[in-house]
């Protein structure tokens, strides 16, 4: 304990006989600048130097500002712009949403026209599934119970011809769609009359006009609908309109392609046709 106290009081000693020294030697040299002027020209290089650093630093401080506000401007509007981006997907998916709730009031109005105009011959039907193979095009559709919907009744949208029931069983009915590779309707052309059959091509959007020679009048945009012939479909359901005609060199038929005048998609509601109909159903558009 004594060698580590005398080691301390030592330490003391030194560091208070430096601190006299220094305070001495600052009052010296304090004396002889106020005496004599002997460091004037220091304190005036050493006032040129100052003002030398803050001249070259003020710039460098104002520019640093101003990089900093330019980045964080920039986060802030990139910032916005994903605000305001994600507003816009909302907005344009609730427009979405909206137009796509008028076209569905747009065609059960039009479903429920033609229900009013036949009242006793038609029920409605619900799709519940859809088959997603290429080579079978059919739906299966849900009815209220009761309802007389059989085998050969015809399916119709609010534009047209859908379908034929192949079997019902409870209140679940399969559907052919008249795209099916196996379907074929009994069409008349209303602009000319002319008689055909069309087979659906194995997609939903497509369907052909057959065995037509090419010296027909047949021009794209015309409306094809059901002829009566056959015994299988009542007249004047809108089947679809031409989109094409091609000749074949090895052939004397056309190829005449259609598109559905109904809508084939599997989340619509559709009438099942189940007694007589009159041929003032469907109305033509003038």
């Amino acid at each position: 304990m004594p060698i580590a106290t005398n080691a301390v009081m030592r330490g003391k000693m030194q560091f208070y006989a430096k601190l006299f020294v220094y305070l001495g030697l600052a009052c010296c040299l304090i004396f002889f600048d106020l005496k004599k002027q002997s460091f004037s020209s220091i304190k005036q290089e050493v006032s040129h130097f100052k003002y030398f650093v803050v001249d070259a630093l003020l710039p460098s401080k104002d520019w640093v500002e101003q990089f900093a506000l330019y980045f964080y401007s920039k986060g802030k509007l990139a910032q916005e712009n994903e605000t305001l981006k994600g507003d816009q997907l909302l907005k344009d998916g609730r427009l979405q949403t909206l137009a796509s709730v008028e076209r569905r009031v747009e065609e059960l109005q039009a479903l429920l026209g033609l229900y009013q105009r036949s009242a006793f011959s038609m029920h409605a039907v619900t799709v519940i599934t859809a088959s997603d193979s290429p080579y079978e095009q059919t739906l299966k559709v849900r009815f209220e119970d009761g309802a007389p919907v059989k085998a050969g009744d015809y399916i119709i949208g609010a534009r047209g011809l859908v379908g034929q029931v192949l079997h019902a069983e409870g209140v679940v009915a399969a559907v052919r769609l008249i795209s099916d590779q196996r379907a074929s309707v009994h069409v008349q052309i209303l602009r000319t009359g002319f008689r055909g059959v069309v087979f659906g091509r194995g997609g939903r959007g497509s369907l052909e006009l057959k065995f037509v020679p090419e010296e027909t009048d047949i021009e794209v945009g015309d409306v094809l609908v059901t002829s009566g012939l056959g015994g299988r479909h009542p007249y004047g359901i809108p089947v679809g309109a031409v989109v094409s005609i091609e000749g074949a060199d090895a052939s004397i038929f056309s190829t005449i392609l259609l598109k559905p005048l109904a809508n084939l998609n599997a989340n619509e509601d559709f009438l099942a046709l189940t007694g007589a109909l009159g041929n003032d159903l469907f109305v033509p558009d003038n």
